[in-house]
């Protein structure tokens, strides 16, 4: 006789999202959240258009557009099978930048949250931090010159912002080579906060910083400070800092009353134009 399956609930999240243009002329981030039909399920994603191609704001926007079609059509793929659906949605991304143009390229960082999971696919150097009771642990790698530095043991972590060369990426959706992410899953705690970024949030800053801003001011506001913090400290170069904050858990001892909100459903897709 099979055992009946444990009843799990699924995880409530307060979410937070902001977007800065930096020092840049065009906004080339872009950053979605998308409930799966149903509310079963929540799929985030955020885009970094690679400024050195024509059409980098052409190649997020693709990836955003893309990933909005696909969870209201093949939502049910990500519950039987999450890591090969996301797998699944990088190659259609990657095909729809190509057919679209001949030189928009980006980067992808997706999660998928159901239930107390987290399944996740990277690209590029757009990031995803998993944080608990103030500690890191994990974050995705970059496919990027400095990654491989850092691998090396020829740099540590905290000189990869401003390395000559941090911008030099070999991974990416859209051109000739066919899409290699990272994917991997871990589960989810009441309490744990996840972080999405670009580069230009990441460069300027700290991991404690994603922390003690979400603790005080909860996930809408400290996405809007810290984005806002990156670019002042980025200065007249500042690149394009896209953040999105998404907080586990609705009753967490010892979090300060009334810190958590119920879950918003609906979709947010946030850039400046």
């Amino acid at each position: 006789m099979t055992p009946p399956r444990p009843n799990i609930s699924p995880i409530q999240w307060e979410q937070g999202a902001a977007s800065q243009l930096g020092g840049r002329q065009e906004q080339q981030d872009r950053c979605g959240i998308f409930p799966a039909p149903a509310q079963h399920g929540l799929l985030v994603i955020l885009a970094d258009g690679m400024g050195g191609h024509l059409d980098g704001a052409l190649g997020a926007q693709i990836v955003i557009d893309v990933a909005d079609e696909f969870i209201q059509n093949s939502s049910a793929t990500l519950h039987t099978d999450p890591a090969a659906a996301l797998d699944q949605l990088c190659r259609q991304i990657h095909d729809t930048i190509n057919d679209r143009s001949e030189t928009a390229r980006s980067t992808a960082v997706l999660a998928w949250l159901h239930q107390n999971r987290v399944h996740w696919l990277n690209i590029g150097d757009s990031r995803l931090y998993h944080f608990r009771r103030g500690r890191r642990l994990m974050r995705t790698r970059d496919h990027s010159a400095v990654q491989l530095l850092m691998d090396l043991g020829e740099i540590d972590e905290t000189q990869m912002a401003t390395h000559p060369a941090q911008n030099r990426l070999y991974r990416c959706l859209g051109g000739e080579d066919s899409p290699k992410p990272d994917m991997g899953h871990f589960a989810i705690q009441n309490g744990d906060l996840l972080a999405l970024c670009s580069d230009g949030i990441w460069e300027h800053i700290t991991e404690t910083e994603f922390w003690t801003a979400t603790l005080d001011h909860g996930p809408a506001t400290a996405a809007r400070l810290l984005t806002e913090q990156a670019v002042q400290r980025g200065g007249s170069t500042a690149d394009n800092a896209t953040l999105v904050l998404l907080r586990a858990g609705a009753d967490t001892a010892g979090d300060p009353p009334g810190w958590f909100q119920r879950f918003m459903g609906g979709l947010t897709s946030l850039f400046s134009r």
